[in-house]
């Protein structure tokens, strides 16, 4: 019985975390100044498309739940099929919180460069509380590290070197969608 209480509380306070680095997320973005890797192609898009931010972070990660599955073993997703699954629910949550907040937030427009900074390192403050509380959680992985993992483990890399290429590649990408779409660079900084 307490077993459940406490893994409530956790999904409850992981949820809570996906919301507050939405928020930083937000932020972050408002600011004009870039945004981070992981939503750069995300933020990109939704500046050519009719699709919202939210919307095409949810696009995404579900292309990256399906890119996941021929880098899994039979055993290894039968051994962590309730954390391959649990990426669909958050991935709907995540991204229907990115654009709650990116309206929560509409009022916010910094022009001067001083402005744009300031409202940067809040967004980073608040991200950071978002991931720490996430970590403290412990309930699931976002579907960005859960691919990383994923490309890690079948390829025998380390995981922070994956990352740094798969966040290096999103920017690549969103730099090439930038220049082709908009004619520009514009939401990568």
């Amino acid at each position: 019985m307490t077993y459940d209480k406490y893994k409530t509380r956790r999904y409850l306070l992981f949820s809570l975390a996906l919301f507050i680095n939405t928020l930083g997320i937000a932020y972050i973005t408002k600011a004009s100044l870039g945004t981070s890797p992981i939503t750069s192609v995300t933020y990109v898009a939704s500046m050519f498309t009719p699709l919202s931010m939210g919307q095409w972070t949810i696009i995404l990660n579900l292309l990256f739940v399906l890119f996941e599955l021929p880098l899994l073993t039979r055993q290894e997703l039968k051994a962590d099929l309730t954390a391959f699954l649990l990426q669909i629910p958050i991935t709907f949550f995540f991204g229907f919180c990115i654009d709650f907040s990116m309206f929560l937030l509409s009022w916010l427009e910094p022009m001067a460069y001083a402005s744009q900074i300031f409202n940067l390192l809040v967004g980073c403050v608040i991200l950071a509380v978002g991931i720490a509380l996430e970590v403290k959680a412990d309930a699931a992985l976002m579907v960005g590290e859960y691919f990383v993992r994923a490309i890690a483990r079948r390829f025998r890399k380390d995981f922070g070197y994956v990352k740094l290429g798969f966040d290096s590649t999103l920017v690549v990408l969103a730099c090439l969608m930038s220049f082709c779409f908009i004619g520009g660079l514009h939401g990568v900084r």
